[in-house]
């Protein structure tokens, strides 16, 4: 990608912060995208199921579709903790979804190779920072637990929100059709091929260009963002923690 493309996009990443934090005004930019509005969170929606990229976002929506039928509305995948802020607003059930931050920012960064490191860690200070004050109002659902039993965070969303979401059993079958459905959502976002640099499952190419980017964190700066974004993913640990 050319030194200018790349420029470009770090400018529009900057450009979207404020946005992504101002409730409202980042509703009314997501309504007039014909795609985004489709995932949107509306007084309807049976969950939100939200968080930094590369979080378990897909599993998680894949997971919940298995248990639950594809028929209930799912707000989704518009990665805005503004969007967390609106489901709390309109009284909804919502999972917050968290990966300890060195792990999210490395599978970012394959995914959006014009971005550097410290722009990862400022947007995902950005969002758990900014969905923090609404944290009664949201499960919290660590990675691990999303992709090994995420069952049990359905479990605790039922408990939360007095719902009856069917839980999604961890069989080898019910897996296999996850990422098939994890697959599919990507194909759709590609146009019909699963890239295997996008998709939303363990993946060799991104594996070995996470292992290109690990040495980036060390660097001075990089590394005092990278301490705060793990001082706070640790917040939503111990509050994972006690509420479950």
């Amino acid at each position: 990608m050319s030194t200018l493309l790349s420029s470009a996009d770090r400018a529009r990443h900057y450009a979207r912060r404020p946005l992504a934090r101002t409730p409202y005004l980042w509703d009314a930019a997501m309504k007039v995208r014909p795609e985004k509005r489709a995932t949107l969170a509306r007084p309807d929606t049976a969950i939100v199921i939200e968080g930094f990229l590369r979080s378990g976002n897909t599993f998680g929506v894949a997971a919940f579709e298995i248990a639950n039928g594809p028929e209930p509305h799912v707000g989704r995948h518009l990665h805005g903790a503004a969007h967390v802020l609106r489901a709390v607003r309109l009284g909804l059930p919502t999972i917050v979804l968290i990966r300890q931050p060195r792990d999210a920012v490395l599978s970012y960064l394959v995914r959006r190779p014009t971005l550097t490191p410290y722009d990862a860690l400022v947007e995902y200070l950005d969002f758990y920072r900014t969905a923090w004050p609404a944290r009664e109002g949201f499960v919290v659902a660590p990675f691990d637990r999303v992709t090994s039993d995420f069952g049990s965070v359905l479990d605790q969303v039922n408990e939360r929100f007095g719902t009856s979401f069917r839980r999604f059993e961890a069989t080898p079958e019910n897996e296999a059709r996850a990422f098939r459905l994890v697959e599919e959502m990507n194909r759709l976002e590609t146009g019909g091929e699963v890239v295997e640099s996008l998709v939303g499952r363990p993946s060799v190419e991104r594996s070995r260009r996470k292992d290109e980017l690990r040495a980036l964190l060390e660097r001075p700066r990089t590394a005092k963002k990278l301490s705060e974004a793990t001082a706070l993913y640790e917040r939503y640990l111990e509050r994972a923690r006690t509420a479950s």
